[in-house]
């Protein structure tokens, strides 16, 4: 069953045709640009549904732009439906690309205990635990704001880029910068990967996000990099309510 998956951001919109995980297509649009949204889900082939997820369009207008592509389509929200147990106290705040990742992870390892890092604008750490249950997680500055505070906040600090850096200590104010900031996120990940790797031994450690792949290369750990997690999430949660029967009509 192929089906088209929408996650709009602030400031991107990701739309991928998606069939048993695996993205059969997909591109990254400005979210204000609706012609060329609209034409890239016009060259999309015919598909079984589709599923949107926004915090920034009209859930509405997203929807009405798939009328000619699709019999289904669903909207994220918090009263979705999914297969597994959101513990969540307050589940009308909690991101729905957090959740989708989250899913995406369960989807892709059944069965096991996953620690989900979103390293994208935000760096959110999440749980979910073998038997389905998502535990909750934590937010943080992710890689670029952190960078983009130093410099606001301070009056002579200069704005830098993330950039290769081998040591542990700067040896300039520019180095001390890049030093400080990276082995900070670096450090933050490692402890959380080393906390939850003692109470589960089999954990899994799944990286999503623009920052994966920079991260993922200076980490120790043994991670799985799964740029298209939140993806899969949407398209496992979208097959699951319509085995359901919760599907929204279009």
């Amino acid at each position: 069953m192929a089906v088209i998956c929408i996650d709009a951001g602030n400031s991107f919109v990701k739309v991928a045709l998606m069939e048993q995980a695996a993205v059969l297509s997909q591109t990254v649009i400005p979210v204000d640009d609706t012609e060329q949204l609209q034409e890239y889900i016009d060259s999309l082939p015919a598909a079984d549904g589709a599923i949107v997820s926004t915090v920034s369009k009209p859930a509405e207008e997203m929807r009405n732009r798939l009328l000619s592509k699709v019999p289904l389509c669903m909207e994220l929200t918090h009263h979705t439906s999914l297969p597994i147990n959101n513990t969540y106290r307050t589940p009308e705040t909690l991101g729905k690309d957090r959740i989708a990742a989250v899913v995406g992870a369960f989807a892709l390892y059944p069965g096991k205990n996953v620690l989900i890092i979103d390293a994208g604008t935000a760096l959110t750490i999440d749980f979910l635990d073998s038997q389905k249950k998502y535990h909750g997680g934590n937010i943080s500055p992710g890689l670029t704001m952190r960078f983009q505070a130093l410099h606001d906040y301070t009056e002579k600090l200069p704005l830098l880029t993330p950039a290769v850096h081998n040591g542990l200590l700067g040896d300039s104010t520019e180095s001390a910068i890049i030093a400080g900031i990276q082995n900070g996120i670096i450090f933050e990940i490692e402890q959380y990967i080393k906390y939850f790797q003692k109470k589960y031994p089999q954990m899994i450690c799944v990286a999503t996000g623009g920052d994966t792949f920079f991260l993922k290369e200076q980490l120790k750990n043994t991670i799985f990099a799964e740029p298209s997690l939140v993806l899969v999430g949407l398209e496992n949660i979208f097959n699951f309510n319509l085995t359901q029967n919760n599907w929204m009509p279009k």
